[in-house]
């Protein structure tokens, strides 16, 4: 090993430490606007919203539950006429609560600002950056 290999390691080292340092500086700084972004704010706001009613959590538990019991024939699609419509019941019962029905047009805006902010990093990368986010499958 040569003085010149030497200063070539650490010079990128150096280079590769510094790239990651302004990495994480712009995912700071990208986190920070999206916490101030109007869709994340209303996501907030209709979660603690939804948070405080009691009636829609009660809702919310009883869809969820019906959902729960039922699960093996959603999953094999075999519910009956009947599983259907009570599952549909209870459902509308849950969508009906203004609280509820907010908090999920807020999750969808949210959702949709997180997908095209995606796109753009994937555009950027020139790889889908939010699949190589997941884990999951054989590698993570």
């Amino acid at each position: 090993m040569t003085l010149q290999s030497v200063d070539q390691a650490v010079d990128l080292e150096a280079t590769t430490r510094a790239a990651k340092t302004a990495v994480l500086l712009a995912a700071g700084a990208f986190g920070t606007a999206l916490r101030g972004s109007p869709e994340f704010l209303r996501l907030r706001a209709g979660g603690a919203a939804l948070g405080t009613d009691d009636a829609a959590q009660e809702a919310i538990q009883a869809f969820n539950l019906c959902r729960s019991e039922l699960g093996l024939e959603i999953r094999l699609g075999t519910l009956d006429a009947a599983q259907q419509a009570q599952l549909e019941g209870f459902q509308a019962a849950m969508l009906a609560f203004p609280t509820v029905a907010e908090y999920l047009a807020a999750q969808g805006a949210f959702e949709e600002i997180c997908r095209e902010t995606a796109g753009l990093v994937s555009s950027e990368i020139g790889i889908d950056f939010a699949a190589n986010c997941r884990s999951g499958g054989c590698c993570g």
